[in-house]
Order: structure tokens, then C-alpha cells, then sequence
């Protein structure tokens, strides 16, 4: 009903496995449904098609999600600790990079073929490319 999907949330995770043990570490749902949050109803995740990248600092960035945005986690434990809205989801795992000394996250927000196939305008399609500097 409403264009959301018949099952219970979250509807996309992120999340850290130990690759020692095979436990998992921390799960948090990865994207929103804005209008659900404005509702009061918890994050809900929505279908992602992008990916997750790690730095040696304890970050992980991550994008695809039907929202749009480009999140950094703490890897630690998972909290959400920065956020930023792009004009079309990241449609592959966020880059990382190191020039003069200066660390980068390179992002490339197009949109992806699937999800516009299913979703249409909430998934627009289009050529976008972000670089970030990290503060050291």
C-alpha cells in the first residue's frame, strides 16, 4: 500500500560482520522514507543499490539508498554521523583516496538503471560526481 514494500522494516541494512567469527558486529537501517519520518515512524531503510567503504579511521561511507543520500558511519558501532542529500542515488561504492596527503571520498551519484525500471521518478537518473576532503 502506498508504494512501500508488504513486509515489516527495515527494508535495507547496513551492516558490520566480523569476518573472524562470522558474527554480526552492529545492524542499523541504511536509507529512509522521508515522509515515514515525518509520521514518527523509526527509520525504515529502503532498497540500496550502491555500497559501503571503509576507511583506517573508523568510517564507513556508504550510498545507493532510494533517499539519495551519502552517509558516514562510525564503524565501530554503527551511528550515523554525517549525512549528505544528493541529486540522484550513489550507484556504486563511495571511493577513497589519498592526494598530497589530503584524504578524499569520491562519490558517483547517477542513479541506478534498476531503480529507476522500478521506481521511476523517485528514482531519477542522472551524471553526477562528488568529492569530499576529510579533516585530518
Amino acid at each position: 500500500e502506498n508504494g512501500y514494500p508488504g513486509s515489516k522494516p527495515p527494508w535495507g541494512n547496513l551492516t558490520a560482520v566480523d569476518l573472524n567469527s562470522g558474527k554480526i558486529k552492529w545492524q542499523v537501517p541504511f536509507g529512509e522514507y522521508e515522509n515515514l519520518t515525518k509520521l514518527g515512524i523509526s527509520l525504515t531503510g529502503t532498497e540500496n543499490y550502491g555500497g559501503a567503504t571503509g576507511t583506517a579511521g573508523n568510517l564507513i561511507f556508504a550510498t545507493g539508498t532510494l533517499d539519495k543520500k551519502l552517509r558516514a558511519f562510525d564503524s565501530r558501532n554503527g551511528r550515523e554521523i554525517w549525512s549528505y542529500q544528493l541529486p540522484y542515488s550513489g550507484s556504486s561504492p563511495p571511493t577513497i583516496y589519498e592526494y598530497n596527503g589530503e584524504q578524499y571520498v569520491l562519490v558517483i551519484s547517477t542513479g541506478s538503471s534498476s531503480m529507476y525500471n522500478w521506481y521511476g521518478k523517485k528514482a531519477p537518473k542522472g551524471d553526477k560526481v562528488f568529492a569530499f576532503k576529510l579533516k585530518n
